[in-house]
């Protein structure tokens, strides 16, 4: 009966034991995500592409990073580590011209006649930026330029609107110093 005892021991010991052994163990971790400010902060490459619009803003977006010597800019996303987006909505002043054509009110001859419009809307630039690997948005803003009539006018308000814009992706990665109050 002793050894029926101590058998039934070393059996119940050894079918438990395997049961304690994995709940000793510490669960794998898993790494945490990297946040967007650490993501843009190891960023190192940078491919600047134009979405839609104006080639005014993309081109101010484009040469101000190039000129903040943060980044090196590349021409493919598979060598980049972020990739930044220039989109212009609006504030093209095109001209829009409708005719129309039919009878004439005072002769009953038919007749043509044509009205034409300019849009001086303001222009919204949206600059976004995502990783590359992964696709998440990291940082994105958008400027509205004032609207103008002369076209010389209306290019410097976007180039304008542009510069703000990468003055506050600079300053999200490089914030200004505070000043001190005495």
């Amino acid at each position: 009966m002793r050894k029926f005892l101590l058998f039934g021991s070393f059996a119940l010991i050894a079918l438990t034991l395997p049961t304690l052994c994995a709940f000793s163990q510490q669960p794998e971790k898993k790494p945490l995500p990297e946040t967007a400010s650490a993501r843009l902060a190891k960023a190192k490459n940078v491919m600047v592409a134009r979405e839609r619009g104006s080639d005014i803003p993309y081109d101010t977006i484009k040469t101000t990073l190039d000129g903040w010597g943060r980044f090196t800019l590349v021409d493919s996303p598979e060598k980049a580590d972020l990739v930044v987006t220039v989109a212009t909505i609006g504030g093209d002043s095109s001209v829009r011209v409708a005719t129309s054509s039919g009878p004439s009110p005072l002769t009953g001859r038919p007749e043509q006649s044509s009205n034409s419009s300019k849009d001086f809307s303001n222009a919204e630039i949206t600059m976004t930026v995502y990783d590359a690997k992964s696709k998440r948005v990291l940082w994105a803003a958008t400027e509205t330029a004032k609207s103008a009539l002369k076209q010389t006018t209306r290019e410097n308000n976007l180039v304008e609107a542009a510069e703000r814009l990468t003055t506050k992706f600079h300053d999200r990665l490089e914030p200004p110093p505070t000043k001190d109050k005495d």
